[in-house]
């Protein structure tokens, strides 16, 4: 298949004038001319930025890379280090076409990037039909590689996480190995609640809170990968990784009061888990010449998921135990055949299929076996018109689970329409619309009831049915010089009969019943803009964004929410320092899953480091004015039941943060390929 990649942009040159010697015409002497070189460039394909020496030299990873370069299709925040669209949505980020996790990012070495691509659902096979995409370009190794060392500590709030990623690369074979670990000792979490339940006996009145809370919790990931990745004809890659998060200390002491049917009392509650999961991935794309290219991913997990929920006042005790096991298995294969040098046909296949089983013991006692089955099936259509490009797809998708005896199938299709505009270099106009299903995982479909407190029961729904989605965005892109890059947008998007958590009287004993079910449509758009500056030839740069929310729900909770957020990240180099400041103005969003309106304080940050030879240091100073443990306010107001609630923990709270990255090189690097690719995250479907 043919790629349309940019040429790597033009160092910048000196042209200077010449002098004559005088003769009876007068001669001026030319001064001296600089051309400078664009920075950034966009197509109807994609944008591409290059980044300077100083944010390569100060940037501990892939995230703060991105943070330091404001590319204003991006929203980057370094405090939570996430990385999103300007508008908010997900990105998916790739190292030399292939896709990266957290783990991949963190192990970057930036100084090996030699550009960074921003795309909007890419036609290359490669991307694996992505919508949005970030794509590191980076050197790669004739022989050798690289390995880094890397720390991170959390004063105040007493967490950190440590890794170490080595790369090496041998004739035509590469090797990538890391071990990470992380911990998180927490004395100040929990939550204040205000519930009110509409009984069918009358009316009670809740209020419970946390007066003390300890969770200490340790992570471990490691992960090796072999890549035969030396040709861009031909790459397989085959990667197994394991992973661990255990939580011997998740207790918590309160109050609860009732204004009737129950005394008041305090509580206890104990918490503990552990879940442990081994995971293959293997991914490969192979040219087969005139046109045709195929491509492919293969994915397998295997967890073991154990938890406890215990809950004791003086009169109650609920006690839940659940041991869950589960495999799945998932995989896509896609087709691929450039007709011309403007037309690309595609088609793919994806199907995957896997079995829980879940053991509750306790209060409540139940068996639970699930098994989950899709085939989708897609084809397609790529356009490149020099100024226009684009593609539409569109698919048919069957899902089939079976539970406790009872099997459920869904049919539906999806369509994906995009559409890129670049009259030039500085100026690209994108459109983009999908029809597509949210389908209910097993959690949401689990059909035990347990109880939850005195008054509250839980429960999933074996007949809940998919939600229909549909989106919408207009974004422009302006690049007018090296000192000034701007981004806007407008979306939209819609759910029709989502699947979230309804209220009822109907539980056992007349108590409150939390069931999933398909209530009302979540609508939300957004408007805004990201302006980004650079100042004093790339020594100062920042970046301010201005978003506008739109939120509407109707069905059980009916909320209309229209917030106004901003955020500003400023950076600043100074020979081997480097400075950073970032704020962020408080943030609300309705949640469509969960139907509450939730608000969270501000965060901002200042952070100051040096960097040279390897060596990276930054230390951090996070939200120093602020002393309050609160993460975020919930509020929820249905017809049977409602809820206030505070919770509380250190994602807020003021901290310091000391980063030490060292990183040492061997052998000869040229070309551009792969980091290592895995995901520590535990998938679990036990009911909480």
């Amino acid at each position: 298949m043919k790629y349309y990649i940019l040429p790597l942009i033009m160092l910048p040159m000196s042209v200077y004038g010449q002098t004559t010697k005088p003769d009876t015409v007068s001669v001026k002497e030319l001064g001296e001319i600089t051309v400078v070189a664009d920075a950034q460039r966009t197509s109807a394909t994609k944008t591409v930025y290059i980044p300077s020496g100083n944010q390569k030299s100060t940037a501990s990873d892939g995230v703060s890379l991105l943070s330091k370069m404001n590319i204003p299709q991006l929203s980057v925040n370094p405090i939570a280090e996430t990385v999103k669209t300007a508008d908010n949505q997900g990105v998916s980020l790739f190292i030399n076409f292939h896709p990266a996790s957290d783990e991949d990012v963190s192990g970057l070495n930036p100084n090996d990037v030699k550009r960074v691509e921003y795309l909007d659902f890419p036609v290359d096979p490669r991307f694996q039909r992505a919508q949005h995409v970030v794509n590191f370009i980076t050197h790669s190794y004739i022989y050798g590689g690289y390995t880094k060392l890397s720390g991170k500590e959390r004063f105040i709030v007493r967490s950190g996480e440590a890794s170490v990623y080595s790369k090496f690369a041998y004739r035509k074979m590469e090797y990538d190995l890391m071990v990470s670990g992380d911990y998180n000792y927490n004395s100040h979490f929990g939550s204040v609640s205000d519930e009110t339940y509409r009984l069918e006996s009358g009316s009670v009145r809740r209020e419970s809170g946390t007066e003390t809370g300890k969770r200490h919790e340790r992570g471990l990931y490691s992960a090796l990968r072999a890549s035969w990745n030396k040709s861009e004809s031909f790459t397989l890659r085959n990667l197994i990784s394991y992973s661990r998060i255990h939580t011997p200390i998740n207790r918590t002491t309160g109050y609860v009061n009732f204004s009737n049917l129950f005394p008041s009392e305090q509580f206890n509650t104990e918490s503990p888990s552990t879940n442990s999961s081994i995971g293959w991935n293997s991914e490969l794309y192979a040219a087969l010449g005139r046109g045709w290219s195929v491509n492919g991913t293969f994915q397998a997990q295997l967890s073991d998921n154990n938890s406890t929920s215990n809950y004791y006042t003086e009169a109650e005790s609920i006690e839940n135990n659940a041991d869950e096991n589960l495999w799945y298995l998932r995989g896509t294969a896609q087709v691929n055949k450039m007709v011309s040098d403007k037309i690309t046909l595609f088609s793919s296949v994806s199907s995957g299929g896997g079995h829980t089983r879940i053991n509750y013991t306790g209060t409540s006692n139940a068996i639970n076996r699930f098994r989950q089955s899709f085939t989708g099936i897609t084809v397609g259509v790529a356009l490149n018109y020099r100024k226009v490009s684009g593609s539409i797809d569109g698919g048919y998708a069957f899902e089939s689970n079976y539970i406790n005896g009872k099997t459920m199938d869904d049919r539906y299709p999806f369509t994906h329409i995009n559409v890129q505009y670049a009259p030039n270099q500085k100026n690209s106009l994108s459109i983009w619309f999908q029809y597509a299903t949210f389908s209910p995982d097993a959690t949401m479909k689990n059909p035990n009831i347990i109880q939850q407190s005195e008054l509250m029961y839980i429960s999933g729904n074996p007949d809940l049915k998919c939600s229909r989605n549909t989106s919408a965005n207009i974004s422009y892109t302006w690049l007018p010089s090296n000192k000034w890059q701007l981004s806007a947008y407008a979306t939209m998007f819609l759910i029709a009969n989502r699947q979230i958590a309804v209220y009822s009287p109907v539980g056992p004993d007349g108590m409150m019943l939390k069931k999933y079910q398909n209530d009302g449509d979540y609508d939300h758009g957004q408007i805004g803009a990201n302006l980004a500056g650079k100042f004093l030839d790339g020594r100062l740069s920042f970046s301010v964004s201005p978003r506008l929310l739109l939120y509407k729900t109707t069905g059980s909770n009916s909320i209309s929410h229209y917030p106004l957020l901003v955020s500003l990240n400023v950076n600043y180099y100074l020979g081997k320092f480097f400075f950073n400041g970032y704020y962020g103005t408080g943030s609300s969003y309705v949640d469509g899953e969960n139907a509450f309106l939730r608000k969270m304080p501000m965060s901002y940050s200042v952070s100051a480091g040096w960097a040279s030879r390897g060596w990276n240091i930054q230390l951090s100073v996070i939200n120093p004015f602020q002393s309050s443990w609160k993460l975020s306010e919930d509020t929820l107001t249905t017809r049977w039941y409602d809820n206030k609630m505070t919770q509380f923990g250190s994602g807020y709270h003021r901290r310091i943060s000391l980063t030490v990255t060292y990183t040492f090189n061997y052998g000869k690097k040229v070309s551009q390929y792969g980091e290592l690719n895995g995901e520590k995250n535990i998938s679990t479907s036990i009911l909480h």
